[in-house]
């Protein structure tokens, strides 16, 4: 696991090193950044031929996907960095390293909400029936989606400080991987996306929906947070 993270964090430095919107300065470090990791841990050209990007698909395909499950996997794609696609099933496309933790992230969120839904309804806090449950998730959607909302932008922030206050090279290099690296895989991941336009949300302010932004506000982060953090371009 260690070496993949290597690798990864290579792969990135030399995909800004080639990016023709990278300014020369920016470039340069990145090149140097990836030959001196080669050379200090004998990584060949050949280690880095594995795709750098990848597409995961998780959860059951859906023939309209609802809004609670459409909110959950943007969420997930905030804390990994990669971009939410509903293809009928959701899709999580980014860079490997990211695509791969996406789903699992996903996973636990949705089986966490299940679980209190389960037991909400046991306790008599929602109702019976599909409207219910369904203004339930919604509020339990939106309440992680806020949260997640809040974490990258404290991250992304926190980026921008360090790089003002230490600006080393180490500093600068890891400052710009973390500003761009969703403009690379927008990029590369979005070429055949269509432009939509995002959906209204629509439920009933009521008990249920109340019952889920509790919940969704309580559920744990810790874990999909250090995960998503081991997986940084800035921490190989």
């Amino acid at each position: 696991m260690e070496r993949q993270k290597l690798l990864e964090r290579i792969r990135k430095l030399y995909a800004m090193a080639q990016e023709a919107e990278s300014s020369p300065h920016e470039a340069e470090i990145a090149l140097r950044r990836c030959q001196s990791l080669m050379q200090r841990f004998g990584v060949t050209e050949a280690d880095l031929e594995t795709p750098e990007f990848s597409s995961i698909k998780v959860g059951k395909g859906y023939r309209s996907t609802p809004a609670y499950v459409s909110v959950l996997g943007a969420s997930v794609g905030l804390l990994h960095d990669c971009l939410c696609v509903d293809s009928g099933h959701i899709e999580f496309r980014g860079f490997s390293v990211d695509a791969d933790v996406a789903p699992l992230t996903y996973q636990y969120l949705f089986d966490a909400m299940e679980r209190s839904l389960k037991l909400r309804k046991t306790t008599g806090d929602v109702g019976p029936g599909r409207s219910a449950s369904f203004d339930y998730r919604v509020g339990y959607a939106i309440s992680v989606m806020r949260r997640c909302q809040l974490i990258d932008e404290e991250r992304r922030g926190k980026a921008r400080v360090d790089s003002t206050s230490n600006p080393s090279e180490a500093v600068a290099e890891d400052h710009a991987l973390v500003v761009r690296k969703l403009e690379l895989v927008r990029k590369a991941c979005s070429g055949d996306l269509a432009r939509t336009r995002p959906r209204k949300v629509r439920y009933r302010d009521g008990d249920a929906h109340r019952a889920g932004t509790t919940d969704g506000d309580h559920v744990s982060l810790d874990q999909q947070l250090e995960s998503a953090q081991r997986e940084r371009i800035g921490e190989a």
